[in-house]
């Protein structure tokens, strides 16, 4: 016996026992949401509804005779095909989730209610299968422990993504006895990027970075972005070498210019590793002393790597210290201005000197600014620091000039703090009063990524200066932000080019780029003074480049008054 359920669904006759009203079953069966499908005992499909249609594309006539597996997509594990039989021939009734394909060739989330119809005659025997949709909620649910796990930025496995990650990583190495090795990572001068172009640009470096350094780790090491411009990594090594390698390509990576609001500039970072099992044997201990190995190179110098050593955990809570004592210092009269020479490369006799300043501490012997500065920065303590320096500069040199050094240039850094106050003009020109020192004889060095800030302000304060006949030398040139138009903007009389391309050996990249602002200084008339001269060969080379200027240990460190006085004279003769 066959007849008819709605709008033509044709019914075997062992469903005359399902089908008690029609009335009330068939508007159930054409109006509910979920996908319905009714198959017999041989399990091939004899009937669905309209919401089945509608969720897996195939139309009733399309899917009348099929086994219900041919919507399967092949990503469902067959061991829950097993447990849904299992439980079918048991209880009569299986619920659960499974992956299964559109017509299309999407796939979708079925949650999944399969129940076997007993009669007495198997060949009566048939089964109801309910199905909802649950792709939507399944996303989301994907989508909220993505961003549980992920940082939402840069798309970067979190901080406790990473933890969760390396803890396993440790537990599966201290089976295996393999080694381990934890990186710290971590931006320099990032800040500066955000106080130059807003946090907009400083999120657009940081996806970029973050790019670069999944290219580098692939699939030899887990990369995260652990809190703000830091990012942590960790990697399975063999030895030594391979680390420095991985720690390379981190910097060849990371040395490529970066290009921001049309400007390109670089950026350097530092690095700390700690390695399992030496340095720590649990998730805390690594990553404590691999942020102290990156700390203490950040401490000398930043734009390098350091392999954690043991006592540098105490070194970091050490210096973090000197922060009550830099307070008392100040007090104490306990800085010290230092002087380095600069080079004529023509004459070879001296051009001029850069004032430094030197903590002399009582128990500590005397600190190089690396150590006290940025701590000074953080307490608002650089504005006080710049003043007692500049001063202390104009009063030493107005002295060498007239001991008969009467042409020597004297050079003071100013840092954002003390030239956005707005009595720094007033400073400036009473300490040079007071001392009655040639005007024309100091220069104030102020810094390329301060340059592109409030640029009317900045240039107005520059051509005061310049009207006293004081000379405005822009520092660490090629580092940071400047375009050639901001340079021809302000009234610079010289370009420091920054010592990084100086340092360590020649490249061809190194060279072009002091090329290229030597260029640009004699395009603008200004000179140029290249910084960070150690070798007899990096002084050839910015002799054959055209650099009228130098300094460096090549020709003295940072010495006291007393013993700079000495050198000066010496080179004089």
């Amino acid at each position: 016996m066959t007849f008819l359920l709605g709008s033509g669904y044709e019914m075997d006759a062992a469903f005359d026992h399902f089908l008690k009203d029609r009335k009330n079953v068939e508007i159930l069966f054409n109006h509910m949401n979920d996908g319905l499908m009714i198959t017999n005992h041989k399990r091939e499909i004899i009937i669905v509804n309209p919401a089945f249609e509608q969720i897996t594309g195939y139309t009733r006539a399309e899917a009348k005779g099929k086994d219900p597996s041919f919507l399967a997509s092949g990503k469902t594990p067959r061991t829950v095909y097993n447990d849904m039989w299992r439980n079918i021939d048991r209880i009569g009734s299986w619920t659960g989730e499974l992956i299964n394909k559109r017509k299309d060739g999407e796939l979708f989330w079925s949650y999944i209610t399969v129940t076997e119809i007993k009669q007495p005659r198997e060949e009566d025997h048939y089964y109801i299968g309910i199905l909802r949709d649950e792709t939507s909620r399944k996303h989301q649910e994907e989508r909220l422990t993505f961003l549980a796990f992920h940082d939402s930025l840069t798309q970067l496995p979190n901080r406790v993504h990473f933890r969760n990650s390396l803890e396993l990583a440790l537990e599966d190495a201290k089976k295996t006895a393999q080694k381990i090795a934890v990186l710290f990572l971590d931006l320099d001068r990032f800040k500066k990027i955000n106080d130059v172009f807003g946090h907009g640009a400083g999120d657009q470096v940081l996806v970029e970075l973050s790019k670069r350094l999944k290219t580098v780790a692939k699939n030899k090491a887990f990369v995260s972005r652990f809190a703000g411009d830091e990012f942590t990594m960790f990697v399975r090594y063999e030895e030594d070498d391979a680390l420095e390698t991985l720690v390379n390509e981190l910097f060849d990576a990371i040395h490529v210019p970066f290009l921001v609001k049309e400007q390109f500039f670089y950026l350097t970072m530092s690095i700390g590793v700690s390695r399992f099992p030496e340095d720590g044997i649990d998730v805390d201990s690594l990553l404590k002393n691999a942020d102290s190995a990156m700390y203490e190179i950040k401490s000398e110098g930043k734009n390098n790597f350091r392999f954690y050593k043991e006592g540098m955990s105490e070194k970091m809570v050490d210096t973090l210290s000197l922060e009550s004592e830099l307070v008392d210092a100040i007090k104490n009269q306990e800085l010290e201005v230092y002087y380095q020479v600069q080079i004529n490369l023509e004459t070879g006799k001296p051009h001029g000197v850069e004032a430094l300043v030197r903590w002399n501490h009582p128990k500590r012997g005397v600190l190089p600014p690396i150590v006290f500065l940025p701590l000074a920065e953080e307490l608002n303590l650089l504005a006080y620091i710049d003043e007692f320096v500049l001063k202390e500069a104009i009063r030493q040199g107005k002295t060498w000039h007239d001991s008969g050094l009467d042409q020597l240039k004297m050079s003071v850094n100013i840092s954002k703090a003390f030239f956005q106050q707005e009595d720094f003009l007033s400073i400036v020109n009473r300490a040079i009063e007071e001392t009655e020192m040639d005007s024309s004889l100091l220069s104030l060095e102020v810094t390329e990524n301060m340059a592109v800030l409030q640029l009317q302000e900045i240039r107005d304060k520059l051509l005061a200066l310049k009207e006293k006949g004081i000379k405005v030398s822009l520092d660490d040139f090629g580092t940071g932000y400047s375009s050639l138009n901001q340079l021809n903007y302000f009234p610079i009389d010289t370009l420091k080019i920054d010592q990084s391309f100086v340092r360590g050996n020649s490249t061809k990249e190194k060279e072009a780029i002091i090329n290229l602002i030597i260029a640009m200084a004699k395009s603008l008339d200004v000179s140029v003074i290249c910084e960070g001269v150690e070798t007899e060969k990096q002084l050839e080379l910015i002799k054959e480049k055209g650099c009228n200027y130098a300094q460096g240990y090549l020709f003295s460190k940072p010495v006291p008054a007393s013993e700079c006085e000495t050198m000066l004279l010496d080179l004089n003769t």
